[in-house]
C-alpha cells in the first residue's frame, strides 16, 4: 500500500445506520473514496486486511486484549461471528476478555468504503486504560485495512487530510 493511498482514508462521523441507537463506549468511522467502482465486496477487503495483519499487531492484541486465533466456523470470518453479510455489507462482532468489538464494513455508492468500529468496554476501568495505548495502533490499523488490496491509482485525490471530529 502507498503512502499516498494511507493518506486518502478520512476520519468521518460515525452515523452508520447499523451503529446509531446502539449503547457503545468507543466508536470510529474511516471512509475512502475512490475514482473507480471497487469491485473488491466488503466481506472479501475485511477479511483479507484482518487476516493481512503484521505479526507485531496480532502478538500485541493477544497480549493486550485476550485476542486468540481459533478455528473459524461457516459462520464466522477470521474469528469474528458474522451477523450480516451482502455485496455491499459485511456486519461481524468478536466478544474479547476486556471488549466486545463490532466492524461494520460498508461499500459506499460505487466508488467507495466505509468501516465503522464499535467497542463496548467489559471491564471499564481496564478497558480504557488498555484502549488508550491500543487504540491508537488501532486507528493506523483500520486506515490499513480499508485500504486493503486497492491499487493507488482509482483513490481520488483530496490532499490527504485526516479530518478528525
Amino acid at each position: 500500500m502507498s503512502r499516498s493511498l494511507f493518506r486518502q482514508v478520512r476520519r468521518v462521523e460515525v452515523n452508520d445506520e447499523l451503529a446509531v441507537g446502539r449503547r457503545f463506549d468507543y466508536a470510529d468511522a474511516f471512509e475512502l473514496r475512490l475514482e473507480a467502482p471497487d469491485p473488491v465486496a466488503p466481506r472479501s477487503w475485511l477479511a483479507a486486511g484482518l487476516e493481512d495483519s503484521p505479526a507485531v499487531v496480532q502478538l500485541l492484541t493477544s497480549l493486550l486484549l485476550g485476542v486468540r486465533d481459533e478455528p473459524a466456523t461457516a459462520d464466522e470470518l477470521a474469528d469474528w461471528r458474522v451477523l450480516e453479510s451482502t455485496p455491499d455489507l459485511i456486519h461481524i462482532e468478536r466478544s474479547l476478555p476486556l471488549l466486545h468489538v463490532v466492524l461494520i464494513g460498508r461499500r459506499l455508492g460505487s466508488s467507495g468504503r466505509r468501516l465503522t468500529t464499535l467497542l463496548s468496554y467489559e471491564r471499564p476501568v481496564l478497558s480504557r486504560l488498555v484502549w488508550t495505548v491500543v487504540g491508537v495502533g488501532h486507528r493506523l490499523g483500520a486506515r490499513r485495512l480499508i485500504c486493503h488490496g486497492i491499487p493507488s491509482a482509482t483513490v481520488v485525490a483530496t490532499g490527504g487530510a485526516d479530518r478528525a471530529r
